[in-house]
């Protein structure tokens, strides 16, 4: 009976230690449940802040969200924030604290703040500076060296993001003047240090970077393009979200316009003026030059839209009660200008690196346009070549896909200090080759399908 006893309560232990076990489990599934741990990659853009919620457990995004990058008051292009934050120590901080709280936002939006327990943030060398606090004034004279080029690691309320105390931050590290994190993160996203034949990785924006490499080498340039890609500089631009015309499409004289959550038009964003500049140059309303002729140079029902203007003329592109929307001849003259800067980048990039046109296996376009560009229209201006229209990738906001990766992987993170580490930057500032090339690319290419 003594020996019964033993077993019996030795198995009502046993049983014992289950439910506890058992309650301890629920308790862990519960609490990951209500506390979830999240993560926050980051894209700090010119023009855009995007965020990335991500489960740390099984790295899938739950959500987005964009802002308006609170800095553009102080100048849409770069040069004027680090003209403004050298001028002004006040400035920096100002700079620095706008683009905090716009973080701290987007973090509010996507989740209970206290959720996060790790962040990543990739952006340009000013933007890393700025976010940072740091002075960017390195960036303000030759030789254009940033203050740091190596990643941070940091307690995230060092820097004012307000998440978990314990949490942390990492930013991605810098190639060189003025290509940053952002692209080192675009190359980790896309692998183009892994790729056996060279392929070009282009992030269309405001300040214009491009990458070409393969796995045995890396080069990395920047232009300055300005924000006429993102809708800056144009009469009617504006960044792409509702009613925003991302589309345009010219047939028998007759004008259809695609727009963004299909209501009535606001403005035109990056995608819309490059398709509609395009279209324009095909139907002989722009010659290669750039100029928009006058109403008595061109045939049929278009020459009406045409608004002769003493400072250059304009097309109606969108015409209601409320609005007009138009193209005028300095929004033509702002895009030729920003694809005259990219189409000289990539031709002294693959002379440095001693790569024809024809060996480039894959080009990859990357930013704030995600598919919506029109890759004829890219190739109908001179963005890129013709022959590459088939080797075309769309790889969206490949920056916060890269930060998207660091976030949830030690690895990928080492994997970009080697990116940043290894990658050759050919600087471009006061050039006389880039010059060369940068008027060459102003023009327009003979358009074959008038």
């Amino acid at each position: 009976m003594k020996k019964a006893k033993k077993i019996y309560d030795l198995r009502i232990a046993n049983c014992e230690l289950e439910i506890t076990n058992l309650k301890s489990k629920i308790l862990n599934l519960k609490s990951k449940i209500v506390n979830p741990k999240y993560g926050i990659a980051f894209d700090i853009g010119t023009t855009t802040i995007v965020g990335s919620l991500v489960d740390l457990a099984t790295c899938e995004e739950k959500e987005t969200a964009m802002l308006e990058n609170p800095q553009m008051r102080w100048g849409r292009d770069l040069l004027s924030r680090i003209s403004a934050a050298v001028d002004s120590i006040e400035t920096l901080k100002e700079l620095h604290l706008e683009t905090i709280n716009a973080c701290n936002n987007i973090i509010k939006r996507l989740t209970n703040p206290e959720n996060i327990q790790f962040v990543t943030a990739a952006g340009n060398a000013t933007m890393e500076h700025l976010f940072l606090g740091i002075s960017p004034a390195p960036l303000a004279k030759v030789p254009y060296r940033p203050a740091f080029k190596e990643s941070r690691k940091i307690k995230a309320d060092a820097v004012g993001i307000i998440i978990n105390p314990e949490a942390y931050i990492y930013t991605f590290p810098l190639i060189g003047g003025f290509i940053g994190g952002d692209t080192v993160a675009v190359i980790l996203s896309t692998a183009l240090h892994k790729t056996k034949k060279y392929c070009l990785a282009i992030d269309i924006g405001t300040n214009n970077e491009t990458a070409l490499g393969s796995e045995n080498s890396i080069f990395a340039t920047s232009t300055a393009a300005g924000p006429a890609f993102e809708g800056g500089t144009i009469r009617h631009g504006m960044i792409a979200k509702n009613g925003a015309i991302h589309g345009v499409k010219i047939e028998c004289d007759k004008i259809e316009i695609d727009v963004i959550g299909d209501e009535s038009p606001k403005g035109i964003c990056g995608s819309g003026i490059i398709d509609c500049v395009a279209k324009l140059l095909n139907a002989g309303i722009i010659d290669v030059s750039g100029r928009v002729k006058n109403r008595d140079e061109v045939e049929g029902n278009l020459a009406n839209r045409i608004i002769e203007e003493g400072s250059g003329n304009a097309f109606l592109l969108y015409k209601d009660a409320k609005r007009e929307i138009t193209i005028t001849q300095n929004d033509v003259r702002e895009i030729q200008l920003a694809k005259g800067a990219i189409q000289a980048g990539i031709k002294l990039l693959l002379k440095k690196a001693k790569v024809n046109f024809d060996e480039i296996d894959r080009v990859f376009i990357a930013g704030a346009f995600g598919s919506n560009i029109n890759k004829q229209s890219l190739a109908d201006i001179g963005v890129i070549e013709k022959e590459w229209l088939d080797r075309v990738v769309f790889v969206g906001d490949a920056a916060l896909d890269g930060a998207r990766l660091a976030l949830c992987s030690e690895e990928k993170r080492k994997e970009a200090e080697d990116i940043a580490k290894n990658a050759k930057y050919l600087p471009l500032s006061g050039s006389q080759h880039f010059q060369k090339e940068f008027i060459k690319g102003m023009g327009f290419p003979e358009c074959s399908r008038q």
